[in-house]
This record gives C-alpha cells, structure tokens and sequence, in this order.
C-alpha cells in the first residue's frame, strides 16, 4: 500500500513540476529540470544527514511531532483545524516534543502534508522541495526579466549553490522561510518595474508574508525596512529634482530612520529586548559549541557599544568562514571550500567594481539587507556549523550580489556553456 501511495505522490510532484514548467514556459528548459532534480536531491540528503551524520536531528523531530498532528486529525478533524488556527489551544496537542512557538508553528504546517502523503518522511520531502524549487525559479524569471545578462549569476545564486539549495530544500524551517522570501523578492521586483500583479499573486503574497514573520520574524524585519527604505527613495526621486544624485546617502538615511521608528512598533524589536535576546542566544550557543567551532568576540554583551565594535569581524566571519583549514569534519570542510569560492567571487567582484559603475540604489538595499542580517547573525549564532544553515536568509542575494556582471562568472559561462550549444 505504501508503494502505490509514494508512487502515486511521485506522479503528483512530477505533474505539478511539469505544470508549473509550462505556466512558466520552461518546459524544455534543461536548466529547469536540472534545478528541479538537484532541489529535489538535496532535499533527501538533509534527511539522510540529519539521520546518519547528526547527533541533535530536527527535521526528523519536526516530522515525528507532524505525524502525531496527522494521526490526531485521523481521529478528530475538528479539533485538528482548531488546533491549526488556535494557538492557545497548545494544553490539548497530542503529546508532541517540540514547544518553541516557531517550532510549533513549522510543525502545523507540516503536518498538513503528513496528513496527505500517509506520514511518509520522503514523500513531505518532495513536496517541500518542489515549493523550494518554483519559489527559486519565480525570483529567477524576475531577476532575468529586469536586469540584462543575469541568468548566470542569478541561477549560480538562487538554483545551484549548494549550501543554499541544501539547506532551502528538506523538513526544515529555512525551506518554507527561503521560498516565502524568494517568492516577496520576486513580487517586488515586479513592484518595482511597473510589471502587472495578479490577483493570485496578491494572494500569495499574503500567506508568504505570513509565512516568513511566523518563523522567522528577523528575516522578514531587515527584509521590509530595506524593501520600505528602496520605495521611500524611489517615490521622491520622481517628484524632487536632485534626490537621484544622492539616492545610495537617502536610501541609508530611510533605511536607519526606518529601522529606528520598527524598532517602537513590535516588542521583538525594543531596542534592550533585541540586544538582550541576540546576548543571550549568543551565551547559549557558547556554551554549547566546542571552541574550535567558535566564532570570538571581544567582550560581547548585550550594549550598542559592543554591537559596533564586534560588527566588522561578524561581517567577516559570516560572509567567509569558516574559512579553509577551520571546518570540523566533512561538512565543515564542505562548507570552507565553498566560502572559498566565495572569497574568490568578492576579490572578482572588487577588482570588476568599475564595470559595475554607477551602483544602483537597488544593489544598495540588497546588500544592505546581507550586510545587517548577516551581522546580527553572526552575534547571536556565533557557531560556524550553525551559521553555515541560518545564513542561508541572505547568502543567496549576497552571492548575487558577487556573481552580477563578474568577469569571472562570465568568462566560465563563456568557456563551459556557451561553446557547447
């Protein structure tokens, strides 16, 4: 019975990529399915990871608490759908291990998709891979349709870096929060070019916002100021004569007023709460880490003096470490080699840097919202094997960022693909 099910389920996931490659008029597009199967592949090696290589293992806690979910909606419905929505009804959830609110929330919607595949780990595998995947190719379409020669750099960034497709691709919070923030990215896009918006994209819109601020409120937080401070700009650009001139020192100057003024609107972001929360996370994973995987600040505590001077060598450190030689085991020197290759794409992108000219304020919101994300972070996680999956909420707009219009990627896309069509 389990056979047919996954076989059937396996039919569903190729239809709806197949359906959604026609919408998308990427039916015979060979990076289209080349994306869609290695989404798909690193999907299951989280899984397999997690049950071979970890010792703490997430993804499969977060599925045995969704299948308990599943197995009460079997017997209750109603009261399944009220636990869905109500989230003061917690005193009457079936026995599950996790009790963190966001923990608790990823688990809901999980276990919506154990209801429907029979509580089988590989088949919810597929199906969170596959929205990984669409909400990937959506911003990709959006990127190549608004800035010349970017399908390079944008498929580099957002479908095959493998860091990025691993950790935005299994049963863990970052897929649902990463293609919740691919899809906001690419309808702002839209926004911003003046290109027609749909009903159903509104619609969308909505349950990614809600999506994204339910687990990962910061993400969503940087993500707006940055989004709010590029509109503000733009909107007095076309109505004062001499704000363009000075549109990257207005964007920085909404983007910090901004920043201040969220800051009195939601207790999450009170400035002493925040410093607070970000010390004690830090504390936390001090505690817990071993030295050598450690990220080292100088005198870290919950003030604006220490968030400052630590600020460069978190910048640093989540941008590029662990660098080689400093990854534990074989994920750590995975994951060194590919910072590696990142170092590698900033010195391209530095020694490039007046072909870029003039710097739009566009590229300025992006990489203000890596630089901010990655700082605080970097601060409040500062294990290396832990960063190397949280940063995964602003690496692939920072591998954009580097890849964009590089000489580099563009004399391997020249060499490798090119030639060969």
């Amino acid at each position: 019975m389990k056979i047919a099910l996954t076989i059937l389920h396996i039919a569903i996931i190729s239809f709806c990529a197949w359906t959604y490659a026609k919408r998308r008029k990427a039916e015979r597009s060979k990076l289209y399915w080349l994306s869609f199967i290695f989404h798909v592949m690193a999907g299951m090696s989280v899984g397999l990871v997690y049950l071979y290589y970890y010792s703490s293992s997430d993804t499969w806690l977060f599925f045995n608490d969704a299948s308990k979910l599943s197995a009460f909606a079997r017997e209750n419905f109603t009261a399944y759908v009220k636990i869905l929505f109500d989230f003061n009804y917690k005193q009457n959830l079936p026995g599950l291990i996790s009790g963190d609110f966001r923990a608790l929330i990823f688990i809901k919607i999980l276990s919506l998709f154990c209801f429907v595949s029979g509580d089988m780990y590989w088949v919810c595998v597929g199906y969170f891979s596959l929205l990984s995947f669409c909400a990937a190719w959506y911003l990709h379409e959006m990127i190549i349709q608004s800035f010349q020669n970017s399908s390079a750099a944008s498929a580099l960034a957002f479908l095959f870096f493998p860091s990025v497709v691993f950790w935005g691709s299994g049963l863990v919070k970052e897929t649902l929060t990463l293609a919740s923030l691919y899809f906001l990215s690419g309808v702002f896009l839209q926004f911003v070019f003046n290109k027609k918006i749909d009903v159903l994209t509104w619609l969308l819109t909505v349950i990614a916002t809600t999506v994204l601020w339910a687990l990962k409120y910061y993400w969503a937080g940087v993500f707006f100021i940055a989004a709010a401070a590029l509109l503000t700009v733009l909107f007095f650009t076309k109505r004062i004569p001499g704000v363009e001139k000075y549109s990257a020192l207005a964007y920085l100057f909404f983007f910090a007023t901004i920043g201040i003024v969220v800051s009195f609107l939601h207790p999450n972001f009170y400035l002493h709460r925040f410093l607070e929360v970000l010390f004690s996370n830090h504390e936390a994973f001090v505690r817990l880490s071993n030295d050598n995987n450690l990220i080292h600040f100088y005198q870290p505590g919950a003030t604006v003096m220490s968030v400052v001077i630590n600020s460069p060598w978190a910048l640093f450190s989540g941008f590029f470490r662990p660098m080689v030689g400093e990854g534990q085991g074989l994920l750590g020197f995975i994951a060194s080699m590919e910072n590696l290759l990142i170092l590698i794409l900033f010195i391209s992108f530095l020694w490039n840097f007046k072909k870029r000219l003039p710097i739009t304020i566009l590229f300025v919101a992006v990489l203000s919202y890596c630089v901010v994300l990655c700082v605080f972070l970097a601060l409040s996680t500062p294990n290396l094997g832990t960063l190397s999956r949280y940063r995964v909420g602003f690496l692939p707009f920072l591998i954009f960022v580097f890849s964009y219009k590089n000489s580099l990627i563009e004399y391997f896309t020249r060499k490798y693909f090119t030639q060969r069509r």
